[in-house]
């Protein structure tokens, strides 16, 4: 489901990350034909544990109709990048990061983020974070944030190292939401490096990968306003 017209599709927001490794991984924008990359990288990429994390249900694997919810957007209310890599010839997906604008008038957007378990803890999660809030920021969104759950530690510790606000939600007590308004905190190039220390930090004391597993983000998940919004 799209919000309105398929705007173009937004070749300047293709890019490559090198992981420390030296695996290149491409991220590029979703296309309608990725819905079967959606399901895979879902159902095979991440635990049930991620997969509660980024849907708020004990989701197995997507419906044909959610997963088309997810590749089928305009390019502008709803906008979605996806990671991939190939190996051996064989495309395999192994991030998400998306934006849907809760009311086109309003100018405020939920954000999503996931990343394949076993990629956790090389970047792929912080670069995602970078390209959707600038991606976010160029198409006008003036509050961008995210609600999660509190028991995403890694989330929660990356959104507000990279310039979100945690607040109480404010209609359910398990999710805290996260928000920068990118009106008066627009995004820049460069990772900052004060934050990814912080980060670092907080993550060693938690003992978890200094990177998101997921965001739970209702409407990024679903493309649809939810909890009244």
């Amino acid at each position: 489901m799209t919000h309105g017209t398929p705007h173009r599709y937004p070749v300047e927001w293709i890019d490559r990350l090198t992981l420390p490794d030296g695996r290149l991984v491409t991220i590029r924008p979703v296309l309608p034909q990725d819905d079967t990359l959606e399901q895979a990288f879902v159902a095979q990429g991440m635990t049930a544990k991620s997969r509660y994390l980024r849907f708020l249900i004990g989701l197995q694997e997507l419906p044909d109709a959610l997963a088309q919810s997810l590749t089928r957007i305009d390019y502008h209310n709803h906008f979605a990048l996806l990671a991939e890599w190939f190996d051996d010839g064989t495309e395999v997906q192994i991030g998400d990061a998306r934006f849907v604008r809760v009311d086109p008038a309003s100018g405020h957007a939920e954000f999503a983020i996931a990343v394949a378990d076993a990629w956790q803890g090389l970047g792929i999660g912080r670069h995602l974070l970078r390209l959707i809030v600038k991606a976010a920021h160029a198409h006008g969104v003036q509050l961008l944030y995210g609600d999660l759950l509190h028991e995403n530690r890694a989330m929660l510790t990356l959104a507000t190292a990279t310039g979100f606000t945690q607040r109480r939600h404010p209609e359910d007590a398990r999710l805290a939401r996260v928000e920068r308004d990118l009106r008066v905190d627009a995004p820049v190039d460069d990772w900052d490096q004060a934050a990814q220390a912080v980060l670092v930090r907080a993550m060693q004391a938690h003992d978890a990968p200094a990177q998101p597993a997921v965001s739970s983000a209702t409407p990024a998940a679903t493309a649809v306003p939810a909890r009244g919004e």
